[in-house]
């Protein structure tokens, strides 16, 4: 027997090939659905709390519901019957949201509910946890539907199917109209067909829009992508295969020197003098060494900087080199980290340690990537075990940067599980390395969270100077990230002297400061914003509610499901009785004991946790 369930749109049952009839009760569907994207098993009693809470008999209403969906899905070994309930499908069988979630997206994008919301058109009466789980899965879910599209529009001009790209990208723009990064990769889409005329419609389409409805011009990059190159460039570089590696050479040098400009250009002139010369190798190579640059060390060119990499691992592919594939792999998945497209991130990374074959400095790469996409969501007993694991590989070949980096993500991880003592032993030894590494662009970092550990420890006045410090580096290197982080922290300590109004002040510059940057790394503007949430609750801010319903929206695109439990604890706190139990809901599964405890109900309030008061 062979299952094929469609629960994005109107959900559908395909079994051996016969589409079955619609189950009596709407509430099948819904615990087919909960069934399908828990994170661990829910027991009997969790499911009755969250489904059936008004029932006269909640036990029998949920063995009604079982017994129905076991015969949906054609038997009674579909569906455990133990106190904790999970579904047993047959070996084979497909489940849409999971082809989503955890597939290749060549078959995601195929998929007929995609872009569409989970039981779509069902609303269905249950507690307010339910409502809360299943409005944070639809968000989810949409959002990852546009990650997808963009991952095959992407490969697709990777691979030269220029038409199959501007599909893709023009049905991701249509579900995201006012996504800049999906216009940038619309324009650049026709721009891979040559057809230039679609290239101006589409860029004046595109800045129209953008006038019309933001009151903005759209950023360079929009522009930038409409560069159509030329069919036959001319070439690039004289001699043979030992300048193309000088090139590349110096190219990358030039980026790590922080000349980057010169060095990006450098890294383009080789890569297409390795195409000119049919150099499959070097131009491999030069693709990754670009995408890199183009993600890292530049600003707002990472949808150019993905095109560059999807390139690279084809060439790859062509000539089998493995090293390439899966350092290429990774910066996907960073990428993907940075947009809060955890699941694909998850994939890219997957997959680089498959082509990996366990060098060190490559694992140790790919691990603390892996831990920095777990903890921000909330899963940090398995991130800790991704961090030791880099930090002993990175430690293992004297990489001290990696290192640096590992610790001080594993810092960050620690202090919001609130394990002080830990986060503050890692963000040391992360930033004692960065200064020993002279690693200005990274330090900013571990000292803005280091400073946060001193705020919780009531040690103010070494927080605030280590908090400017680290402002001033971040301008100095112009990071939006770290200029973000530093200014939440300043406002922490106005907060902490009683300055609410000071403190709401740079909140709102530290969000301004996330938003200068279109590549930041969503979970920064989703902890600035919470900052800015537990102040304005406290002090009663006007438009606390409508920063709270940003923070609640931003966390379940996401799947940043620590905040999606504060936006319910600060509607709790704005007055809103049900929320804690929404709270309760969604915080299953969180690997963040400290979290459990302020759902206590004489837990702290969030702003004194923050502030180390509790």
């Amino acid at each position: 027997m062979s299952i094929t369930a469609h629960l994005l749109g109107p959900p559908v049952l395909v079994r051996d090939e016969v589409v079955y009839a619609v189950p009596r009760g709407r509430k099948v569907w819904a615990l087919f659905a909960y069934l399908a994207l828990a994170d661990q098993q829910p027991s009997r009693q969790q499911l009755m709390e969250l489904l059936f809470p008004d029932a006269e008999d909640p036990a029998s209403a949920l063995r009604w519901n079982l017994s129905e969906l076991r015969r949906l899905l054609g038997g009674p070994d579909t569906v455990g019957s133990g106190n904790a309930v999970a579904l047993r499908l047959p070996k084979g069988s497909v489940v849409d949201v999971h082809v989503l979630l955890g597939g290749p997206s060549a078959a995601a994008v195929e998929l007929p509910g995609l872009g569409r919301e989970l039981i779509e058109g069902m609303n269905v009466e249950a507690s307010p946890g339910f409502t809360a789980w299943l409005l944070g899965e639809r968000r989810r879910l949409l959002a990852l539907s546009g990650a997808v599209l963009r991952e095959g529009a992407l490969r697709a001009m990777a691979s030269g199917d220029a038409r199959r790209a501007v599909e893709l990208a023009a049905r991701l723009v249509g579900s995201e109209p006012l996504n800049e990064d999906a216009h940038v990769l619309l324009i650049r889409a026709f721009a891979s067909t040559g057809d230039e005329i679609a290239v101006e419609r589409q860029l004046s389409a595109s800045s129209e829009l953008f006038r019309r409805e933001l009151g903005v011009e759209p950023g360079p990059e929009v522009y930038e992508a409409a560069r159509i190159e030329p069919d036959h460039p001319a070439p690039a570089v004289t001699g043979g295969r030992a300048s193309l590696r000088a090139l590349l050479e110096s190219g990358e040098a030039a980026v790590n020197a922080g000349a980057v400009v010169v060095g990006v250009g450098s890294l383009r002139t080789a890569a297409a003098g390795a195409r000119d010369a049919g150099d499959i190798a070097i131009e491999a190579m030069a693709l990754l060494a670009l995408g890199s640059a183009l993600v890292h060390a530049t600003k707002g060119r990472d949808e150019e900087g993905s095109a560059a990499l999807h390139r690279a691992i084809a060439a790859a592919d062509t000539v089998g080199d493995r090293g390439v594939a899966a350092s290429a792999h990774r910066e996907l998945g960073y990428v993907e980290l940075l947009r809060g497209d955890y699941p694909r991130a998850e994939i890219w990374l997957r997959t680089a340690s498959a082509f990996a074959d366990g060098e060190a400095l490559e694992m140790a790469r790919i691990r603390a990537v892996t831990g920095a996409c777990h903890a921000d969501v909330g899963a940090h007993d398995r991130a800790r075990v991704e961090f030791d694991a880099a930090i002993e590989l990175s430690e293992s070949v004297g990489h001290a940067k990696q290192t640096a980096w590992s610790m001080g993500v594993f810092g960050r991880s620690m202090l919001v599980r609130s394990e002080l003592e830990t986060a503050e032993d890692a963000l040391r030894r992360s930033r004692d390395l960065a200064r020993a590494e002279r690693w200005t662009a990274f330090l900013p970092f571990p000292e803005a969270f280091l400073a946060e550990v001193w705020v919780r420890q009531g040690r103010l006045d070494e927080a605030a100077e280590t908090f400017e410090h680290a402002f001033a580096l971040g301008c100095q290197v112009d990071d939006a990230c770290w200029e973000a982080y530093s200014v939440r922290g300043l406002g922490l300590l106005k907060a902490a002297s009683g300055d609410l109004d000071g403190a709401i002040e740079l909140m709102e510059e530290a969000l301004n400061r996330c938003a200068r940057q279109r590549d930041t790394h969503l979970w920064v503007r989703a902890y600035v914003l919470d900052a800015l949430c537990a102040v304005a609750t406290r002090a009663g801010h006007p438009q606390a509610p409508l920063w709270v319903t940003d923070l609640g929206s931003l966390a379940e695109r996401s799947g940043m499901r620590e905040f999606s439990v504060h936006a319910y604890l600060y509607r709790r706190d704005l007055g809103d009785g049900s929320a804690v139990d929404a709270a309760r809901a969604v915080a299953v599964g969180i690997e963040n004991p400290h979290l459990h405890g302020l759902l206590d109900p004489t837990g702290p309030v969030l702003l004194d946790d923050l502030l180390g008061k509790a």
